[in-house]
């Protein structure tokens, strides 16, 4: 599986990369903003926290629909229904009057992202054969940017009267615009000759795809986690005003951008299971500074080192995942995101539920733990995954 020359591949990678803009500037809204949605409805930290779990339930049964829609009616077909369902939920975010309309409106737009997540992974390696890996993390690069631009615009709309819901209007406006310029690109109207149903569940139902979406999961929890309590953290552990608390977040999708820019560089000669190990036993590491550190300056600094190390690491994993059955990547994929997807919710309330009988410190430890763990995980798939290829 060789792909495009670099020249052709690059207008594919282009074409993704506001996408990736969209999806991370989503995903950093709901964090920042969790302190005001709390006061908002006068809600215990369990209960706000739902607002981090119910985009995640949406994404993890988006990512099962969108990788067989993708695989079996092709690329555009799933993401032009997901591109209606993902800014129609970020809009019906953006007006909510209370939780419960709140979290519809953000599990919609989670399932949106779901879909269309598995498509663009597809799409990329359809395009990228062999070169996968360093594609994706260049079409990912601007995933940090936009998550980066996020908790500055929240803060700065806390401050006047449309508050936390005009950052998810933004949202809504910012992947619009992302999913029309990826759908003028010229991508298969419909899939090669239908996969076999056998096929598919043949290419999922195995260790390496299981193993690798624990991975994700944990991945996802931890940061959920980190974006959705670092806020609270500041403002509650070290005195931070609301407004700048939330604005701080953007010290750990820095270090995201940056890393991913820095990992990009190599990769050709790099392996996709070395450079995921090595970001999680990093971030396991730099992780425990950000929990124990008593200075929120040096708390500041390890969260940036913390983005810089875990940033190459989800390019990674669904790196493996893309590569692993070429031809049905799209339900691999999916399905490997499905498991990840369920980081979202767990992690969300066990986070809540931490920080309500405890601290908002104790709810950031789980971050190094699930990383530690996460490792662990991965070198079995390894091992796994080389037994595989031996077989062959």
């Amino acid at each position: 599986m060789v792909g495009l020359r670099w020249s052709e591949l690059g207008a594919v990678v282009l074409r993704a990369m506001p996408f990736n803009f969209a999806v991370g500037f989503t995903v950093a809204v709901p964090g920042p903003a969790l302190e005001a949605v709390r006061n908002d409805f006068a809600l215990p930290y369990v209960l706000a926290s739902l607002t981090l779990m119910a985009p995640g339930v949406g994404y993890m049964v988006g990512t099962l629909v969108g990788g067989v829609l993708a695989d079996r009616i092709g690329r555009r077909a799933a993401l032009t229904t997901a591109a209606v369902v993902v800014v129609g939920g970020l809009g019906i975010s953006g007006v909510a009057p209370s939780l419960g309309v709140l979290m519809v409106g953000s599990m919609l737009g989670g399932l949106g992202f779901g879909m269309a997540d598995p498509a663009v992974l597809a799409a990329i390696g359809d395009a990228a054969g062999d070169r996968t890996g360093r594609a994706l993390m260049f079409a990912h690069i601007p995933f940090g940017l936009g998550a980066l631009a996020a908790p500055p615009l929240v803060a700065a709309l806390l401050l006047g009267p449309i508050g936390w819901r005009g950052g998810y209007l933004a949202a809504a406006l910012s992947f619009a615009a992302a999913m029309a310029l990826l759908l003028s690109a010229r991508i298969p109207a419909a899939a090669a000759p239908l996969t076999p149903r056998v096929r598919l569940s043949e290419a999922v139902m195995r260790p390496v795809p299981i193993l690798l979406g624990a991975v994700i999961s944990l991945y996802m929890g931890a940061q959920v986690v980190m974006t959705g309590f670092l806020a609270a953290y500041l403002e509650s552990g070290h005195g931070f005003a609301r407004a700048s608390a939330s604005a701080a977040v953007t010290a750990f999708w820095g270090g995201v951008s940056i890393g991913r820019l820095i990992a990009a560089l190599p990769l050709l000669r790099m392996r996709l299971y070395e450079v995921a190990l090595a970001s999680l036993g990093l971030t396991a590491l730099c992780s425990l500074a950000v929990v124990a550190a008593p200075s929120p300056v040096v708390v500041l600094v390890s969260v940036v080192l913390v983005g810089l190390v875990i940033g190459p690491t989800y390019t990674m994993l669904v790196g493996i995942g893309v590569l692993y059955r070429p031809a049905v990547s799209g339900v691999v994929s999916g399905f490997i995101l499905a498991i990840g997807g369920t980081g979202y919710p767990v992690f969300s309330l066990l986070s809540g539920v931490m920080a309500d009988a405890w601290s908002v410190r104790m709810a950031l430890g789980l971050f190094p733990a699930s990383m530690a763990i996460a490792m662990l995980i991965l070198l079995a798939a390894r091992r796994f995954h080389r037994m595989e290829a031996a077989a062959v």
